[in-house]
């Protein structure tokens, strides 16, 4: 991709400090654009799909125009695509390609931007709204808060600030990474059940929304999950004793079976107690994502982002190619080390 020379900055643009910004700060910056691209992480979740679409659709009821996108490799999960009735999502190849403002929704590193990567720096300001610990302090501004439970959050409070009412296409799209990112409302607080209690009142139909988002699995997928399950594996002693659970998918049932895949994590939890669950997947021939789930701890943010991965304490992940055996390893091993690294900061 070839971005070419930044664009001058636009008539009435609103000067806004590189750097920390807040949600006032972030709407001056969208209301000063010419136009603005919105991004969420490779292989989007709920909440990176529902905390972009609900981004774009303010911006552009404030008067900018805006477009949603996720790089590759795979596409936007057909049961996602219900957040967005206005169709604001576009292929990667239809995208600006030197964007005037670029937001980055729900995203750690550049390299969760996949394909889309290079438009950082061919815009001319790139902001980062995000919540994972593990961000790694990249874009021109940023509002970033590892402590608020899901992304929508801090999409709702710029939506606020825009002065755009939720209406049910905003709702839905907030409503669902609200839930998701919260383990259906199990932890996030008080503030998180409150915005879910507005979203509601704003016309979501929490029953029917899932439903949309899980998709209808088929007869087939009872056997290929009894088949993961039964190859499920516990290590009682790693983790400090605290245990691992297991399993791995291979690259042909994940191809198959894509969205249903994600919820055996939380069979391993059922399992994990106090330790913490691995569901490893063959995204492709060779190469594996590892999605962590655990009480925080150890720290699982830490341990993805040795890895080479991010999230939070008690959820995250990474990609790493190899045989699964090599993936297990590492794995071990880091886990192992943060828990002698927190072992030995409570000693003192």
């Amino acid at each position: 991709m070839a971005p070419g020379p930044v664009p001058a900055t636009p008539p009435g643009h609103r000067d806004v400090p590189p750097g920390p910004v807040d949600a006032d700060g972030v709407a001056e910056l969208l209301r000063g654009a010419s136009g603005v691209l919105v991004l969420g992480h490779i292989r989007p979740d709920a909440d990176a799909m529902g905390s972009a679409v609900a981004l774009a659709t303010a911006v552009r009821r404030s008067g900018v125009p805006a477009v949603v996108s996720f790089g590759g490799p795979d596409p936007v999960p057909e049961t996602l695509r219900t957040l967005d009735p206005d169709g604001l999502v576009v292929e990667p190849d239809e995208v600006p390609q030197r964007p005037d403002v670029l937001v980055c929704c729900d995203v750690s590193s550049p390299p969760r931007l996949g394909s889309l990567t290079p438009l950082l720096d061919a815009a001319r300001v790139s902001l980062v709204v995000d919540h994972h610990a593990s961000y790694t302090g990249f874009g021109t501004h940023h509002l970033v808060e590892p402590q608020t439970p899901a992304t929508v959050m801090l999409v709702r409070r710029i939506v606020a600030a825009l002065g755009v009412e939720v209406d049910l296409t905003l709702a839905r799209a907030l409503f669902a990474g609200l839930y998701t990112d919260t383990g259906g409302f199990r932890f996030g607080g008080a503030d998180a059940l409150r915005l879910g209690a507005e979203l509601v009142d704003a016309g979501v139909e929490p029953r029917e929304l899932m439903r949309e988002l899980s998709g209808a699995s088929s007869f087939a997928w009872l056997a290929a999950l009894a088949t993961i399950l039964a190859g499920a594996r516990r290590e009682p002693d790693a983790v400090g004793g605290a245990g691992l659970v297991w399993a791995s998918v291979d690259a042909a049932t994940v191809d198959r079976f894509r969205s249903e895949v994600a919820s055996v994590s939380g069979h391993l939890m059922a399992t994990a107690g106090d330790g913490v669950a691995a569901l490893i997947s063959e995204i492709s021939p060779g190469e594996w994502s590892t999605s962590l789930r655990g009480t925080g701890v150890p720290d699982l943010s830490a341990v993805a982002t040795r890895l080479g991965g991010g999230g939070h304490p008690g959820a995250a992940g990474v990609e790493r190619p190899g045989p699964v055996s090599d993936v297990l390893d590492a794995l071990r091993t880091e886990l192992a080390a943060q828990v002698d690294i927190e072992n030995a900061r409570a000693a003192g």
